[in-house]
């Protein structure tokens, strides 16, 4: 250990900087990183560190009381500091209508968008920020089992849709089964390559209109799906 060689880290390269500090949850980011030394505030607070949020896996922060409030304040400053750099955010748990909406006003550029059992977010909500996102090219929602998507309006709003994946979305609403999910798709998302209905209503009418309809799928999963008959006629 005589000769070993301290590490100054507020020398390292700027690129390293950026290598270590995208590892980093956004909690650490904000919070311990910008507080080792001007070099690391510097990266931590430049806009191109956010051009991707993670509100996931939070770790010990899930545990906190106050979880909730703490994670959508780190999530409302993680998007100022993209300045309207933002391209995809990944939310999990914490997302409410009003949290939505900030990001959608301030994240115009953004092409990824992926929740995860957001319960404070409404169909309402989700459509209001949806309409305002017309480069996004990538949505999934997973989990909201009593929500019930306006998915026609969606295709219309993002013509630039390519990646649309629902996992036991309102699925709980109804019983019986349904094809106007399937339908929406078919009539305003021709550009679609790859397509998730997990736990869907739709029936082998509306599964039909999809393939006739769109003609780029690469893709496409109908897990648990019970009105579909994949059995030769």
């Amino acid at each position: 250990m005589k000769n070993a060689k301290l590490i100054n880290w507020a020398e390292l390269p700027s690129e390293l900087i950026y290598s270590i500090l995208h590892r980093l949850s956004v909690p650490d980011r904000l919070g311990n990183a910008r507080n080792v030394c001007r070099s690391w505030r510097r990266v931590c607070q430049d806009p191109l560190m956010w051009r991707k949020i993670e509100m996931r896996d939070m770790g010990e922060y899930n545990e906190a009381k106050d979880y909730y409030h703490a994670a959508e304040a780190m999530c409302r400053c993680a998007v100022d500091l993209s300045q309207g750099g933002l391209l995809e955010i990944n939310i999990e748990y914490v997302g409410t209508d009003s949290l939505l909406a900030y990001i959608a006003d301030r994240s115009s550029n953004l092409k990824q968008l992926v929740l995860t059992e957001c319960n404070g977010i409404t169909d309402v909500g989700l459509l209001g920020a949806v309409m305002k996102l017309k480069l996004l090219e990538h949505l999934e929602l997973s989990y909201f089992y009593f929500m019930e998507l306006d998915l026609e309006s969606i295709g219309l709003s993002c013509p630039l849709l390519k990646t649309l994946k629902l996992n036991n979305v309102g699925c709980y609403y109804l019983e019986d089964e349904s094809d106007d999910d399937a339908l929406a798709i078919a009539k305003t998302m021709p550009g679609l390559h790859h397509l998730q209905l997990v736990g869907n209503r739709v029936t082998n009418t509306g599964l039909n209109a999809i393939v006739e309809n769109c003609p780029h799928l690469k893709s496409l999963d109908l897990r648990d799906c019970g009105y579909i008959n994949l059995a030769p006629q």
